[in-house]
């Protein structure tokens, strides 16, 4: 009779070991699933000195040095949580300016349109850039639903127009945008850390129970 209790206590003591490597599993899996970095999407523009190729007939709006547009997003968002699309415009160091000649600022318009997708903040932000000074726009989307969303971020220069009395958008980059939110198992992130926690704790507990019938 000892021998069919020793024999018993041993292969549950198994089931149990195998129960808790298949929890541990699970919450290392949820865990890991929150800590796995979002890889982001970027796409570079060189932005000339002169004249832009956008400008109205017969005017003479003009970038007012050689610029970089770098226009970055995250590829995926994970619900629940938050993303950031970056905008940065710097003036290229290696190449002359033209002359400083009204170049109190460059005026510049930025907009993301992501439909579906709540951005902070909205619409289109205005900034002015100073000779030698660099640019660094961010806007958050929020993951409040699943699925794949398509958009677009539209960077142009503003010119004050005198006779129009108004300021007059001159495109000088469109980029296509494409983010999709996902979630694992169909719930948001801090449901998932709830699992991943007590998967840890199950491991936990049916460890020890498997050891106490062991050594009994």
């Amino acid at each position: 009779m000892k021998r069919v209790s020793k024999n018993r206590s041993g292969w549950l003591a198994q089931v149990l070991f195998i129960l808790s490597l298949v929890f541990l599993g699970f919450g290392l899996f949820s865990l890991g699933w929150l800590a796995w970095p979002s890889p982001t999407e970027s796409v570079q523009f060189a932005i000339p000195a002169g004249v832009l190729a956008g400008a109205p007939a017969g005017e003479t709006f003009a970038s007012l040095a050689d610029y970089n547009l770098t226009v970055s997003w995250p590829t995926w968002v994970r619900a629940g949580e938050e993303g950031v699309i970056r905008v940065t415009l710097t003036e290229s160091a290696d190449l002359e300016p033209l002359p400083a000649v009204n170049r109190e600022a460059q005026v510049v318009l930025v907009e993301p349109a992501l439909a579906g997708l709540p951005i902070r903040p909205p619409g289109r932000m205005q900034a002015n850039l100073a000779e030698k000074q660099d640019l660094n726009l961010t806007w958050v989307i929020e993951g409040v639903v699943t699925g794949e969303f398509l958009g677009k971020v539209f960077v142009a220069f503003g010119f004050y127009d005198q006779t129009l009395n108004e300021l007059v958008p001159v495109p000088v980059a469109v980029v296509d945008v494409s983010i999709r939110v996902t979630s694992l198992w169909g719930v948001d992130s801090g449901l998932v850390v709830w699992f991943g926690l007590v998967g840890l704790a199950l491991w936990g507990g049916l460890f020890l129970m498997g050891r106490v019938i062991q050594v009994r």
